[in-house]
């Protein structure tokens, strides 16, 4: 099968993930290293690194869990991989967050700032504005304090928006590449329904192995999902998207559940 490549810091990240956040051992990091090929320092190499980068830490002797920062992404990629209800009707308001005060000398802040509005589906409507549908079921407080939280600087400006002029209403629609995501989340599903039938085919070492690589194609989209409305997006095909994830992943988690009994974690 095609996958998405695949490096040891990829593979903890993941597996991690699969676990649904919880702490995972070394010895279980290992395990799955022999099924990519990977080496014993390559893993133990991207453990400290990933460490050292903030994104895991000890959860005991030989254990590792996401950080408290990372595991708010992680609880948020969970929810969108569960189903959980992210969107609600859209009434044509918009959210915008101004930035233009906050400089862009920092560029480690810089990177930070732009990925968080990023990863929230906004996209910059002029220089240091930054624009999104006001869909998401949370609360405008609880937009700002996750931006806050994934990196966005506290002084930046936050609003909702009403009414856009004809220009910015044109541009509006140009900001997100709806036909693509359309794309992707059909795609995806193709191949997560073609696995799914013949998996029971493959040993449960190459079924593990198989599930993992499969997911990391639907999880960039997960986390980049920008949970637009219609008419940016086929809302239809976007909900087939998740109903496949979640199948695959309860399916994955299975058999690498297996996989560690089998080799007794």
């Amino acid at each position: 099968m095609t996958s998405a490549k695949m490096n040891a810091r990829h593979l903890i990240i993941d597996l991690i993930m699969g676990s649904d956040g919880a702490p995972i051992t070394i010895r279980q990091l290992l395990l799955a290293a022999n099924l990519f090929n990977f080496s014993e320092n390559s893993i133990r190499v991207a453990v400290t690194r990933l460490s050292s980068d903030g994104m895991i830490e000890s959860a005991g002797r030989g254990k590792y869990q996401f950080t408290q920062q990372w595991q708010a992404w992680a609880t948020d990629m969970l929810q969108r991989k569960q189903g959980i209800q992210a969107t609600k009707p859209w009434n044509h308001d918009y959210l915008a967050v101004f930035t233009g005060a906050l400089g862009r000398v920092d560029r480690t802040a810089l990177k930070r700032r732009e990925r968080a509005l990023r990863q929230h589906g906004f996209r910059e409507l002029q220089t240091g504005l930054f624009i999104r549908p006001d869909n998401l079921a949370e609360s405008f407080d609880e937009t700002f304090k996750r931006l806050i939280l994934n990196g966005l600087e506290p002084d930046a400006n936050i609003f909702r928006v009403s009414h856009l002029d004809t220009a910015s209403s044109q541009k509006v629609a140009s900001l997100w590449h709806g036909e693509t995501l359309n794309h992707t989340y059909a795609s995806i599903s193709q191949k997560i329904q073609a696995w799914l039938a013949q998996a029971h085919e493959c040993d449960v070492e190459q079924a593990a192995r198989e599930s993992l690589l499969l997911g990391r194609e639907a999880i960039p989209l997960l986390t980049a999902d920008p949970l637009l409305p219609l008419p940016f997006i086929d809302e239809a095909a976007r909900h087939q998207f998740v109903q496949d994830v979640q199948q695959l992943d309860q399916v994955g988690q299975k058999l690498w559940q297996q996989f560690y009994d089998t080799a007794q974690v």
